[in-house]
């Protein structure tokens, strides 16, 4: 048996590792490509395992490695000094050294940081001390148990009754915390709480998994479903299995057991982990889930130190990590393991060439080929569709690529059995120069109409022997073929105003068909991601459901530009392909006795009710857990859950991705409190009511959400504060940014009346897969000002500190970037003065202002620094945020100020108000 961290690929250079605050070595990283490098990023190949055993990688690739995943230096992120990834974009879309952006780290994410402690009310116990180098509140990260939370009192014992007796300077806000924090996720026996997932952390895996792999909603688990009813809280698990690391961090362990396979409980089949104890000289073992004692196999005893732990025990990844990979024997393999199958399939109907989209689209994936996967097992096909459906072949032997159509779009078939699908060594040349030729081969296609349905079901066809990645490039509503839709925007618009009354039929898919087709798709490990380009609605509802169901996710470029977009759908193309993932996965979480799985939710397909199908799972997707008593947990021992992920690699190699995670157990409500993890929670919220608005009315789901914030907050009120005067506001500590978020969320773009359907279609489709890093940004933007970045010292944050979101940060002679993670919106004040302007944008008056922000940079400091600042937002979000200028007056500024979430909106409360509103509900709950 062996295992062992991956070694460094050949030939990658090595450079200095980023500073290790007490982290053991860092391996060494490739450096990152020069500006303007024809081959970026990653030298050693973006593996879904993130680790390989040297005699496990097959012959054809010499000794070439794979790299722990993650870190700026291995995503050719430029260095400090470097040109960014990013240039103007008037330069030729094929020169750019796009952006290919995992977090780094370095500066947090913005979002339920850990904050500052505010004043307490009367009677409030002190909060623990804090450490050197800690965050203000991490909630006992680091330390023992400590006393009781303290609670916050806008207004230490005085009636909370109208908003002026709120001082809005004293109401909670997130603080950004700038620290690095080294994580153990488990101390002296005990499991560390988690910090704040938008901070910046370093973990050292010392028994339970990464809290970026694996995070519960409350760090100690009620053992009773009365206690956690009482609370008024969730208990769920947000798992995102390819989570990217912090290059300090060591890599996931490969384990091989060989041809025996990993040790498992006979009887609940949960594998070897760090709690799962050894007796009778270590020739049993008592699983740690449910209880069975097992006997272990001879060629694995070992003999007991003193302590009861297995001599071996800290020699063995299995038994002191966290998160182990095991490679998987043959009894996991049901057929060999699938090569990595990319097929492009390109809208080429009238508007998509006549808005640029075709050609965005070629452009977008003759740029990419070369961040696939490399060797013999990569494969690809490509097809494009108006009213019919048009295949190529590749053979290199061939002068050029062989067209063959198939017209009948309701009856789909392949018009070859062989030769769509190829290796990218034999036929790179006659691609790209397909890719070149499209455009122009189409460029007076008179053909409006567009089988979308029926393209996906010929692409599937072609890739059904093997399985793999179908990227659909769309720029219309399907309007023909089998899946065709009809233009409901219509009936939506008539129907707006009732969107209060009654569920919007119009946010479900209008048929099974699309959904049966998803369904076929996954059975056969075809995962689909769709790239919409487009000008008019096309039913986003209808069209996420075959991403949803497969395994991907839907890019949504509205309205596009040719001028503006092409950048960002590249970049999205590329990291697409080249970020950590893996295929033909099946995934399955069991915990302790006492719990039960109650449901999954996230981008998969689900057959049995204990394992959900996973045609494709990469590094942005998260899987959402939720949990059920069905029997009393003992107080003073931990509940253990366990993910264990089978999936192939992108190398074509089995892989058995093992997270732990064992939490204590406690009948105490201020501890469930004390110990609950506010971002996590919000994902939980967030999800759940995007899971609802196909079928609930929106003021349904806004006062749902608004009683789940209240219901939490009296149960904290009336069981855990009750000697406080009952004219205080009293938050828990852990969770007095919940009403912030929940008011958030009830002006997001899902839950607002407001708003196109496509555009809450799209934002339900992004939600059902969000991580818990991004969940809180996507309601709860960034507000950064940019006008004054020059007079900022260089040892600053590269990113200002942001303004808290109500429009008394907003002035008219200022500029301001808000971004959530998807797109970022570029206010520019009425009166900013023309040397500003010029700088930035390079015009000298606002009626010069293009209406699509494209970026240059030009030769002067603060278009240096906003270029920075920008470039760094996309690296930490790992997403090329769309830019959108936005003016007072004009319908984007009402747009941009619809954000500010503090401010007054037409129908919607103030902050201050809604923590009036949310304290005299708890006090009508509590008479």
């Amino acid at each position: 048996m062996s295992h062992q961290p991956p070694p460094q690929p050949p030939g990658a250079m090595s450079q200095p590792a980023p500073p290790q605050f007490g982290a053991p070595g860092g391996m060494p990283q490739p450096a990152p490509p020069q500006f303007g490098a024809p081959r970026p990023a990653f030298s050693g190949p973006p593996a879904a395992a993130g680790l390989a055993s040297s005699q496990a990688m097959p012959p054809s690739f010499g000794s070439q490695q794979q790299q722990p995943f993650g870190g700026a230096p291995q995503f050719g992120l430029p260095r400090p000094g470097a040109q960014p990834p990013f240039p103007a974009q008037s330069a030729p879309l094929s020169q750019q050294a796009p952006f290919m952006g995992p977090p780094r780290g370095s500066a947090p994410a913005f979002g339920a940081a850990p904050w500052q402690s505010q004043g307490a009310g009367s009677g409030a116990m002190q909060p623990p001390m804090r450490m050197p180098g800690m965050p203000p509140n991490t909630l006992g990260q680091g330390m023992p148990p400590t006393m009781p939370t303290m609670p916050y009192s806008p207004h230490a014992g005085t009636q909370v009754s109208t908003p002026s007796k709120i001082d809005p300077n004293q109401i909670p806000r997130p603080m950004a915390e700038t620290s690095v924090i080294i994580f153990e996720t488990r101390q002296g026996g005990q499991a560390a709480i988690p910090p704040a997932a938008s901070s910046e952390f370093i973990v050292k895996d010392t028994g339970n998994c990464s809290p970026r792999l694996m995070r519960c909603t409350v760090n100690q688990i009620p053992c009773t479903g009365d206690l956690l009813t009482t609370s008024g809280m969730p208990l769920s698990l947000m798992v995102q299995p390819f989570s990217l690391p912090h290059p300090s961090e060591e890599p996931i362990q490969l384990v091989d057991f060989g041809d025996m396979g990993p040790i498992r409980c006979s009887r609940c089949k949960a594998y070897i982990n760090p709690f799962m104890r050894f007796v009778d000289q270590g020739r049993r073992f008592i699983c740690n889930l449910c209880g069975f004692s097992n006997d272990t196999p001879r060629e694995y005893i070992c003999n007991l130190g003193p302590d009861g732990r297995r001599r071996d025990a800290d020699d063995r990844p299995e038994l002191c990590r966290g998160t182990v990979e095991f490679v998987a024997s043959k009894e996991f393999l049901v057929r060999d393991p699938m090569p990595a199958v990319y097929f492009f399939l390109i809208d080429v109907s009238m508007n998509a060439i006549q808005t640029g989209s075709t050609a965005a689209a070629c452009s977008a994936i003759s740029q990419a080929i070369s961040d696939l996967p490399e060797g013999p097992r990569t494969m690809v096909g490509i097809a494009t569709f108006d009213s019919a459906i048009h295949f190529y072949s590749l053979k290199r032997a061939q002068q050029q690529p062989l067209m063959l159509i198939v017209p009948d779009v309701q009856d789909v078939y392949t018009p070859l059995q062989k030769d769509l699908i190829l290796p990218v060594s034999e036929c790179r040349e006659n691609l790209e120069q397909l890719l070149e030729s499209i455009p122009s081969m189409f460029e007076n296609n008179r053909v409006a109409d567009s089988a979308f349905g029926a393209a996906m079901k010929a692409g599937f066809l072609a890739m059904k022997s093997t399985g793999g990645k179908l990227l659909v490039f769309q720029s219309v509503l399907p309007s023909l073929g089998v899946g065709s839709l009809s233009a409901r925007e219509a009936e939506g618009r008539a129907n707006v105003s009732t969107g209060d009354k009654e569920p919007h039929k119009l946010l479900q898919p209008v048929d099974k068909t699309l959904k049966t087709m998803a369904l076929e798709f996954a059975e056969y490990q075809v995962c689909v991601d769709v790239f919409l380009t487009t000008q008019s609605y096309v039913d986003i509802a209808s069209i996420s459901v075959v991403p949803n169901t497969t395994g991907g996710r839907v890019y949504y470029y509205y309205p596009f530009s040719a001028r503006s977009d092409p950048a960002k759908l590249f970049n999205d193309l590329r990291w697409n392909i080249s970020r950590p993932q893996g295929f033909e996965a099946v995934m399955r979480v069991r915990c302790s006795q006492g719990l039960q799985v109650q449901d999954y939710f996230g981008n998969f397909c689900k057959r049995v009710p204990t394992d959900i199908d996973l045609p494709s799972i990469d590094s942005d997707k998260t899987i959402m857990v939720t949990f059920k008593h069905d029997d009393k947990l003992q107080e003073n021992s931990e509940c253990g859950f366990q993910c264990a992920l089978l999936y192939t690699t992108v190398y074509g190699q089995r892989r058995i991705r093992v997270m732990n995670l064992s939490l204590p157990c406690t009948n105490m409500l201020s501890n469930l409190f004390r110990y609950a993890d506010l971002e996590t929670q919000f994902t939980c919220f967030l999800k759940q009511a995007a899971n609802g608005i196909p079928t609930s009315t929106l003021l349904h789901l806004r006062e749902e959400v608004t009683n789940t914030c209240i219901n939490i907050l009296q149960s904290y009120r009336k069981y855990c504060a009750s000697v406080s005067s009952s004219g205080q506001l009293i938050l828990p500590e852990a969770l007095k940014l919940l009403p912030l978020y929940t008011l958030a969320l009830i002006k997001s773009i899902g839950l607002r009346n407001e708003g196109r359907l496509d555009d809450r279609s799209y934002w339900i489709s992004l939600v059902s897969s969000v991580s818990v890093l991004l969940a809180v940004p996507l309601v709860f933007p960034r507000l950064i000002p940019i006008h004054d970045l020059t007079s900022r010292g260089d040892d600053e944050s590269l990113i200002p500190s942001p303004l808290m979101l109500n429009s008394e940060n907003i002035r008219e002679d200022g500029v301001y970037l808000l971004e959530n993670g998807e797109d970022g919106l570029i206010y520019v004040g009425n009166v900013v003065e023309p040397t500003i302007l010029e700088q930035i944008f390079g015009v000298s008056s606002l009626a010069a202002l293009p209406s699509q922000a494209v970026l240059e940079q030009f030769d002067n400091e603060l278009s240096r620094k906003v270029n920075e600042v920008i470039n760094e937002i996309r690296r930490q979000r790992c997403s090329y945020l769309r830019l959108r200028l936005c003016r007072r007056g004009e319908p984007s500024g009402d747009f941009f100020r619809s954000f500010l979430i503090e401010d007054k909106a037409p129908g919607g409360l103030s902050y201050v108000e809604f923590l009036v509103h949310v304290h005299r509900q708890i006090q009508s709950k509590m008479t």
